[in-house]
Parts: structure tokens; sequence; C-alpha cells
């Protein structure tokens, strides 16, 4: 009996990249979820610093220059990875909106951004770094549960019973025949 329950095919699928839709105005996962992240990361870095002897007001003055260096670095990323996409029509690489972010620059556009902020405001760049971390693990963690919502985060194909659906627009190009995903 437990053999057929594990072996029973259970296939995911996203609900989709919208919450909802209302006129011009949509609201996606993704950037809820990063919305999310970013609270979550502000109150337990805020709490962080006041445990360890810290201003708790540092966190909230350091988070507007986070978050813009953040996002310019994911987008400058992207845009630098993506170039044969970008480089016969340049204005479109300031249109984030159109998507196309990477977490990698996130990390070095934040990263740069607090070296700036203890350098202006004095402060111990490691012990700065030991607050944020945390925050910076759980924004990852609920951010990846935006590239799900987006169908653009999985493994190779596969027949796993635990398998994801993808759509054919989200496949990469030697994929296209392939319904079915390992979820990553």
């Amino acid at each position: 009996m437990l053999n057929a329950v594990l072996l029973t095919p259970a296939v995911f699928q996203s609900p989709g990249p919208m919450v909802f839709e209302f006129g011009p105005l949509a609201v996606r996962w993704y950037g809820l979820l990063i919305a999310l992240a970013v609270l979550l990361g502000l109150w337990i870095s805020t709490q962080l610093a006041k445990s360890r002897g810290l201003d708790g007001g540092l966190i909230a003055d350091l988070l507007p220059i986070l978050v813009l260096c953040a996002v310019l670095g994911a987008r400058i990323y992207y845009v630098l990875f993506e170039w044969r996409q970008y480089q016969i029509n340049w204005l479109e690489a300031v249109q984030i909106w159109r998507g196309g972010i990477a977490i990698h620059g996130a990390l070095l556009g934040g990263l740069l951004a607090v070296i700036g902020f203890t350098r202006w405001k004095r402060l111990s760049f490691w012990q700065l770094m030991d607050v944020l971390v945390p925050s910076v693990a759980l924004g990852q963690a609920i951010g990846r549960w935006g590239n799900f919502f987006n169908s653009e985060a999985f493994g190779l194909p596969t027949d796993l019973p635990w398998k994801l659906f993808i759509p054919a627009m989200s496949r990469p190009e030697q994929y296209l025949s392939e319904q079915y995903f390992h979820p990553t």
C-alpha cells in the first residue's frame, strides 16, 4: 500500500505569474514576494542589529540605498549576460518591467551599497554583514518561489512522480518537445 502511495504520480504546475489584474494594474507573484522578502528582511535585520547593540534605525537608513543598488545590479548583470538581446536595441535594457533580473547582480549591487554605507557611517562592515546575511538568505528562499510562479527555474526533463509541468513558452529551445521537468 505504501509503495502505491509513493509511486503515484503528482504533476505540479505553477498557477502562473499573475496574482491579479485590475485594469492597467497587474500585480505579479514575483514582485509581491520580493516586497515581502524586503519587509521581512528589514524586520529580521533590525531585530538582529538591536540584539547586537547596534542602532536598529541603521537598517532602515540603509534599506533604500540597498534596494536601489540591488535592483540596478540585478538588471545590469542580466543585461550584460544577455547582451545579444540588447545590443541592437539598447533602450530595452532599461525596461526592467519587461523582465530580466539576476540574483548574482543583486548580491553584487547590495554588497557595493553595504561597503559604501559602512564607509559613510564609519561602521564595521563585518558587524553589519552579520545582521544582514540571514535576511539575504531568507530573501533568496522567498524569491525562489517567484521563480516557480514564473516557470523559470527548473531542472532537466524527468518522468519522476514529482515532476513539474513547464509551459512551452518557458522551456529551453532544446527541450521544446518535453513537458515535465525536475523542480529546483
